[in-house]
């Protein structure tokens, strides 16, 4: 049976975000800067609409105001968000019911295998990243509550790669998609690493 669809307000960016991940925003425009108020007034969830061209899927990231770092005096304000779900946009509209800013109809996503633990293989992977990254040494403690949702939010992907993890069929296939996309990752932070120890050396 499917399940009921969503109204909800959309900020549209083209930006795709799992859940967990946080982005920054410069809210200037009055109709979003109506949405943002009753986002922090009224708790409200909206979307951020991503039409991948790959795969022809139209998705959004359901997220929520989590914190208004500064105010204008001209009514425009820095805020973050936080992605806390992922749906399927099924039909977008310019301008939600008696609002000025746009809405959508949206599927939640219940894609399985998203909550799975990663491989043993994946997780030292991972911890790799972590340390050549931001320079820290996780101990597994650290990081063995970490599920693949939150190894695929916490690393350097593209929007496109996002919705390539989420569309794979297994937990299997995502746990392998996530371990290919850090062995790149890595064996760029590696070159870069040689590259600085290269110039500091000459």
């Amino acid at each position: 049976m499917q399940e009921t669809l969503q109204h909800i307000p959309v900020f549209p960016l083209n930006i795709f975000l799992l859940p967990g991940e946080q982005l920054p925003l410069h809210i200037f425009e009055p109709r979003y800067r109506q949405l943002f108020h009753e986002a922090e007034e009224d708790d409200i969830r909206f979307g951020l609409p991503f039409d991948d061209q790959r795969s022809g899927k139209h998705m959004a990231s359901v997220c929520r105001l989590l914190r208004v770092v500064k105010r204008y005096s001209s009514g425009e304000s820095d805020v973050i968000i936080e992605a806390e779900s992922l749906a399927e946009l099924k039909e977008f509209e310019s301008v939600f019911p008696e609002k000025s800013y746009p809405g959508a109809y949206v599927q939640p996503w219940r894609g399985e295998g998203l909550d799975v633990a990663p491989t043993a293989e994946l997780l030292s992977t991972f911890k790799r990243y972590i340390e050549m990254r931001y320079g820290a040494h996780p101990n597994h403690s650290n990081v063995a509550h970490y599920r693949l949702m939150d190894i695929a939010a916490s690393i350097a992907l593209s929007n496109e790669d996002k919705v390539k993890f989420i569309l794979q069929p297994t937990a299997e296939r995502r746990d392998h998609t996530l371990y290919q996309n850090l062995r790149y990752l890595n064996l760029l932070l590696e070159q870069e690493r040689r590259t600085e120890n290269g110039i500091i050396l000459n």
